[in-house]
């Protein structure tokens, strides 16, 4: 299919590395060049059809909005000749989405094709049901797809991609799959003498399966093991399936890892054949990697090392989970320690840590997992300091699997030691709660608890989790015989460091405000000096972190009878009661008129000791969950287990004071709502608007922007340091689309972007085609389409909130904004034959309507020929009468099947510079919104 305009254009794109606006210009140029075509698409060659189809699908790859075109694509699909289908299924599938209204017009084509005797056309049909369809798409198609599965004169291919396009139709409406018809049915292919068959089958067993539907799979494992072996045992591998000496890599690793859901099979012979294939297996591994130190430079030999690693990673899985017995787990530790110790490949090293940490579930009497990592423990610890992040993830994984008692204090320590060493945040903060979490188990002293706590939270700075913080705070407060060592302790960090990370100056000033009066007698820690180093941090202070401070002074003001200190507080809150930051505002105002108020009873009650904390929640130990992966059972095992109580140090601690909770909940990856300390919470957390001048710039920057799209189809809408958001709208009778095209100003990227209706009027209809998260890539943009319907006049614009959150932070950026779509931009020239028509409508509309009169002053010069034009931006068509310029549009509005329209009239009278408009229409607020947006326009 030669289409050399397409290459061309291609080509253009490609060599468009000059100007900034050069390539969006080619592609401008190019969507006039197919709009222009598709205005006669009836005489159109097919030819023609599929190459501007192409260009437009190239298009909206390249990310830009494509806006018209699609019927022509969904035309193709209803060709005979496979070129054409071909180009019409992959116009679907790239410019249509789930929530297309346009979907429903290919249902009849795609199901016809899916139950076609041809195999190109069940592929394409197939390819659309999983790739496009949504709901009620799937709801028609899945049968005909079950059909294609169940069927066995069908092409193997075809139900391969059968088997695939009902496992995504699973995984979104699993309602809609009888898997009591269609399980048994996978489960017999997955003997078929086609590997691809095999490995697609399995995939779709294994993507259905859970521990609800077991019992559908009791016949599996015994189908698993017969495949195993045909491959491993009897080697009945075709030539094209086999991978530089390795049979079927990938299908081998998909069973074993299928076969870790399934308890150890209790039938003896099957027994007998499993372990004799990963005894082959195992060996077979040892053969390839002594091969391979004598054959490094030979071709393909990395290519079959890391093969056969690939299958012995899951061989040694499998064998912990079924607890084999001694002699194979024997094997493969003897290959795991080869693997740790290699300095060449940082890909052996992480295989050999990960199998590493996976021992510590291993029971048995030949084999010690703390004795064996004690062997091991300097290449762990060098790994703690690797390049490769991955790897040192995975030390890190295996320290917390290998401590005890005897160890605890020397890994502790070194963790501690190489926290302000660590560069990369994700890695600090898995390191900070590694600490939390050892700290948690081992220590049997409270005091030495908050020590190591606090340190951690002073090096690890502004990526420590907040939850941390929380649980020194509620040590601290629960358990008497450690608060005077607290506050000494954040006295004297904050002394010998003049700045403080935020959350370190956080529990500095909350412990101080809470317990500083029991090191207020020390020459060191005077109530002076515990103002003074707080003061110092209030300066370069978050407003949360100055909140807090606040706090304690207050509490400081009502502890120490010391008039110096006193007048210094009530000083500072003088200051604070005129700040731009409002919640800072009202604190110190607030807390002045109390102080002012001269009630030292009332004081006192407001001021009482904070009371004890909910002992049965760890907020600190729920955030360690943020360690595992959600797909990785083994990573939650070596966690979980770290956090069952030792019964020594609980027995320690009950002497020395009250019981911490180490119990966790282990279903949940992340702190939700019901089970955070919600005290905590409340007692660090305050709602904190950004400065007031920041706001005022931002607002008045969007002002502009927001007002003079009122009057534009295309412009910026909303911009800062991070994020630039543009806006393109096209209205047409009742209905508007808006495209938000948001760019990347960061250079690195956004992530989680989404864009929510936040408020609409009932008047207006609008709806969000793309509702899911989404990443913007560095230096690019990201499109989200808003469509809009006139139901009724209404008199504010639709707010919206924009999400997204920038690389390395974990905080959420909502940018609530209005779209500029007022009840006015549904108003239209109305169509009339002739000037009598037209005088005739004005004078009805005018005669039976109150006006709604303004006098306004125009921005430039006003002139009849000036209001005449930008009348006409905005709807209406404007005619001269008896000195006075006539304009009459029509609103439109369909809240029923079809749409109405409201004459709106206006007469503008020119005076020197000012106009006076009067406007008419039978609906109040539709006269409002429209005289405003016409007082916007001449201002502008």
């Amino acid at each position: 299919m030669d289409m050399r305009g397409l290459a061309h254009f291609i080509q253009d794109i490609r060599n468009a590395t000059g100007k900034k606006n050069e390539e969006e210009d080619r592609v401008n140029e190019e969507l006039a060049k197919i709009r222009a075509k598709f205005v006669d698409a009836k005489h159109m060659s097919l030819y023609d059809r599929k190459k501007y189809v192409c260009k437009l699908m190239f298009i909206t790859m390249l990310g830009y909005p494509v806006l018209f075109g699609h019927m022509e694509g969904l035309k193709l699909m209803a060709e005979a000749t496979p070129s054409e289908k071909l180009i019409g299924y992959l116009s679907m599938t790239v410019l249509l989405n789930e929530n297309s209204e346009l979907l429903t017009l290919t249902t009849h084509t795609v199901y016809r094709d899916l139950m076609s005797n041809f195999d190109l056309n069940r592929g394409l049909a197939l390819t659309a049901v999983a790739h496009t369809g949504g709901k009620d798409f799937a709801e028609v198609m899945h049968e005909g797809v079950q059909n294609i599965v169940m069927d066995d004169n069908i092409d193997l291919h075809i139900r391969k991609k059968g088997l695939l396009t009902l496992l995504r139709v699973y995984r979104k409406y699993p309602e809609m799959v009888d898997l009591q018809l269609v399980v048994p049915k996978a489960t017999e292919l997955i003997t078929s003498p086609q590997a691809g068959m095999s490995m697609c089958a399995i995939t779709f067993l294994n993507g259905c399966f859970s521990k609800e539907n077991e019992l559908l799979f009791s016949d599996v494992p015994a189908k698993l093991i017969e495949v195993l072996g045909n491959i491993i045992i009897e080697k009945q591998t075709k030539p094209g399936y086999v991978y530089y000496g390795v049979p079927a890599p990938w299908l081998q690793t998909k069973i074993i890892r299928f076969l870790q859901n399934f308890p150890f099979p209790t039938d003896e012979p099957l027994r007998i054949h499993i372990l004799s294939i990963l005894q082959k297996i195992i060996k077979a591994t040892d053969k390839v990697l002594k091969d391979a130190q004598t054959q490094q430079k030979q071709k393909g030999t990395q290519n079959r090392v890391s093969a056969m690693n690939a299958i012995l990673f899951e061989v040694v899985s499998l064998s912990i989970q079924w607890d084999v017995g001694s002699r194979i787990l024997l094997d493969c530790i003897s290959l795991i320690s080869s693997f740790i110790v290699d300095k060449r490949e940082s890909n052996m090293r992480y295989i050999g840590l990960t199998l590493l940490s996976r021992l510590s579930h291993v029971d048995i009497d030949d084999f010690d997992f703390q004795a064996h990592c004690r062997q091991h423990q300097s290449q762990i610890i060098v790994a703690l300091h690797d390049a490769d992040v991955s790897v040192r993830k995975k030390a890190l994984g295996v320290l917390i699997a290998m401590c005890n008692p005897t160890n605890a204090n020397e890994i502790i320590k070194e963790l501690l030691s190489y926290l302000p060493i660590v560069n990369e945040p994700v890695f600090k903060t898995s390191l900070v709660l590694s600490v939390t979490l050892l700290t948690e188990k081992y220590c049997d002293d409270y005091n030495v608890y908050v020590d190591i706590m606090l340190a951690a939270i002073a090096q690890a700075g502004d990526v420590c989790p907040p939850e941390v913080a929380y649980r020194v705070a509620q040590i601290v407060v629960n358990d008497p015989a450690v608060q005077k060592r607290a506050a000494n302790n954040v006295f004297n960090a904050l002394r010998t460091t003049k700045i403080v990370h935020q959350l370190m100056a956080q529990i500095t000033a909350f412990i101080l405000g809470e317990f500083g009066y029991q090191i207020a007698l020390s020459a060191e820690s005077t109530p002076s000096s515990q103002f003074t180093i707080l003061s110092d941090q209030l300066e370069y202070g978050t407003p949360q972190t100055q909140s807090i401070i606040l706090n304690a002074f207050f509490k400081f003001y009502n502890t120490f009878d010391n008039a110096t200190i006193r007048e210094k507080i009530v000083k500072t809150f003088h200051t604070y009661s005129n700040s731009a930051n409002p919640e800072l505002q009202q604190r110190s105002f607030e807390y002045l008129a109390l102080i002012e108020n001269g009630d030292a009873v009332l004081l006192d009650k407001l001021l009482q000791p904070i009371p004890r904390f909910n002992d049965t929640i760890n907020a600190a130990l729920v955030c360690v969950q943020q360690l595992t992966d959600d797909r990785d059972i083994w990573a939650d095992k070596v966690v979980e287990n770290a956090l069952v109580p030792d019964s020594t140090m609980m027995s320690a601690r009950r002497k020395k004071g009250p019981e911490k909770s180490t119990t966790v909940r282990l279903n949940v990856k992340a702190p939700t709502q019901d089970v955070k300390d919600e005290e905590m919470e409340a007692l660090f957390h305050v709602s904190v608007p950004d400065n007031a001048e920041h706001l005022r710039e931002v607002y008045a920057a969007y002002r502009d922007k927001f007002t003079a799209l009122l009057n534009t189809n295309e412009g910026t809408l909303f911009q800062n340091e991070y994020i630039k958001l543009v806006c393109t709208q096209a209205y047409h009778n009742t209905d508007g689309r808006l495209t938000i095209t948001a760019h990347d100003l960061t250079g690195k990227g956004i992530h989680k972007v989404v864009l929510d209706v936040l408020c609409a009027e009932a008047g207006l209809l609008l709806q969000v085609r793309r509702k899911e998260e989404q990443d913007i890539k560095p230096g690019g943009f990201l499109v989200i389409e808003v469509a809009a319907r006139s139901l009724a006049p209404f008199h504010d614009p639709p707010s919206v909130r924009v999400l997204y959150m920038l690389p390395g932070a974990d905080d959420l950026h909502v940018e609530t904004l209005s779209l500029p779509i007022t009840t006015a931009r549904f108003i239209a020239p109305y169509e009339v034959q002739s000037h009598e028509d037209y005088m005739q409508l004005y004078n009805r509309v005018e005669q039976t309507n109150a006006p709604l009169t303004r006098t306004l002053l125009p921005r430039s010069q006003a002139s009849a020929d000036m209001l005449k034009g930008r009348m006409r931006t905005i709807g209406y068509h404007c005619e001269a009468a008896n000195g006075a310029l006539l304009a009459v549009g029509a609103h439109a509005t369909q809240l029923k099947e079809r749409p109405e329209y409201t004459p709106v009239a206006c007469k503008l009278t020119l005076r020197g510079n000012e106009v006076t408009v009067s406007m008419y229409a039978s609906n109040e607020m539709l006269e409002t919104v429209a005289l405003d947006i016409i007082e916007h326009c001449l201002a502008s």
